[in-house]
């Protein structure tokens, strides 16, 4: 048996109080020998998030355990009440903090797994995990149904910028939204998923939730994504419009290649585009 497993987490240096400190009265924390088990309720809905520490060799710091505790209440709720139902998401999340697997993060269904030793040699990249706290909210779609199936990689990326934890506090000093250069094709844009959510979404029709229903329904065929397109943009300004003609127009904009890298503690597109305006 691996020695973690034996030695209780409040002996090495975790206490309910660690958290309560910084999420309040709307979450419940208590520890077992092995894992933090947290409840709460966000609007009404119940989430649970179970920090699972079997495997944990104490590489991730007690205090760096804290924020991904702080980063899932402030992110996940946010992005469940957006896509949650149309995704039947998981309200249940467990984040297992293991010092095995060759990746930096992984997701699977309502398990997220982080390697012990990523946030020790890169101390500030906590927003990996809420790339993968996205795929949970995707709740597995099919890339035999998308257009490309790479677009399950650029919707988890968009949230990971539209999300950052604390507007960006830690994410947008290291982490890029690539510039159009850097990813010259829809296929391999996030930006463009950003660009349309931010000019053309309103109140009563969010595109990128259409553009969420439309990827996990599964109705379209990868030969008949024209039709998909016109599906998520279907009552907007963009409605009518080929995609690719959508996209050219997004090419040419200055929102296509204004550095997303936080200068002086924010990026030249967020000193111009408040982006984030509906997810903080």
């Amino acid at each position: 048996m691996d020695n973690t497993t034996r030695i209780p987490i409040s002996e090495k240096g975790i206490s309910a109080e660690m958290f309560d400190a910084y999420l309040g009265d709307f979450v419940t924390t208590k520890l077992t020998s092995k894992e933090v088990k947290q409840v709460g309720k966000v609007n009404g809905i119940e989430y649970k998030l179970m920090i699972r520490l079997t495997r944990w060799t104490g590489r991730t710091t007690p205090a760096q355990i804290v924020v991904l505790s702080r980063l899932f209440w402030a992110n996940y709720p946010k992005m469940y009440e957006r896509f949650g139902a149309a995704g039947e998401s998981p309200t249940e999340i467990t984040l297992d903090i293991e010092n095995k697997g060759y990746g930096i993060a992984w997701n699977m269904g309502k398990l997220v797994h982080l390697h012990d030793g990523w946030l020790e040699r890169c101390k500030e990249d906590y927003d990996c995990i809420t790339h993968e706290l996205a795929h949970a909210i995707q709740n597995g779609w099919d890339g035999e149904t998308l257009e490309y199936d790479s677009f399950i990689e650029r919707f988890a990326d968009a949230c990971r910028f539209l999300y950052a934890f604390n507007n960006g506090e830690f994410n947008d000093k290291d982490w890029q939204m690539q510039v159009l250069d850097r990813e010259p094709t829809r296929e391999d844009s996030v930006r463009f998923l950003v660009w349309f959510d931010y000019f053309y979404s309103t109140a009563d029709n969010d595109l990128l939730l259409n553009y969420f229903k439309v990827c996990r329904g599964e109705k379209y065929p990868k030969a008949q994504w024209k039709e998909a397109w016109a599906e998520i943009f279907k009552g907007s300004a963009l409605e009518g419009r080929d995609v690719d003609d959508i996209y050219a127009e997004y090419a040419a904009s200055e929102f296509a290649g204004l550095s997303t890298k936080a200068v002086d503690g924010i990026s030249p597109l967020l000193a111009k585009y408040d982006v984030r305006r509906n997810t903080k």
